[in-house]
């Protein structure tokens, strides 16, 4: 199970999204097909969070609980788009504020690279992260996944589809 973090301007709350695993594995759920050379998605398909790439573009999972991710190209209307990734230090679970601390500071600190902006200032452009949770972290899972998205609101909530890459969008 993962889960999904969402981090606000100024107030940072958690949603709740998470992906198990488990059951993608038992599942044959149709992925997304890529291009041999790139890797870039070609056309719409569903993926275990844990073999999403960074570059791809997500629809919005339905539920608090997800196993799967609807990843589509890029240059078609998406919510979401996987910009950076990193592990988080080797050792005992730290606990979930713990962990949701250092994958916001960590998709923060890249967040300006990508975007062309730093967090703070912008007006529309948000981040959220898939997680470990203390169950797959006990299965070795220390990859935090950032997404970045853009909101119609000043609390990050009102997602809005774009089309096209969020690199460089500097809004």
């Amino acid at each position: 199970m993962r889960t999904v973090l969402t981090t606000g301007a100024i107030l940072f709350a958690t949603a709740s999204i998470a992906g198990c695993s488990a059951v993608s594995d038992l599942l044959d759920s149709g992925g997304a097909q890529r291009d041999e050379e790139t890797n870039e998605v070609t056309e719409e398909g569903t993926d275990s969070v844990f073999e999403i790439s960074v570059g791809d573009c997500l629809l919005e999972p339905d539920g608090e609980e997800v196993s799967d991710v609807t990843v589509v190209p890029c240059d078609e209307p998406h919510d979401y788009e996987f910009f950076h990734e990193f592990d988080l230090p080797e050792g005992e679970w730290p606990g979930n504020e713990a962990v949701w601390e250092q994958a916001n500071a960590g998709c923060e600190a890249e967040f300006e690279n990508f975007a062309g902006i730093a967090f703070q200032d912008s007006a529309t452009l948000w981040y959220n992260n898939f997680t470990p949770t203390e169950g797959t972290w006990g299965d070795g899972d220390r990859l935090v996944q950032c997404l970045i998205y853009e909101a119609s609101d000043e609390q990050g909530q009102e997602i809005v589809q774009v089309t096209g890459t969020l690199a460089g969008a500097a809004r």
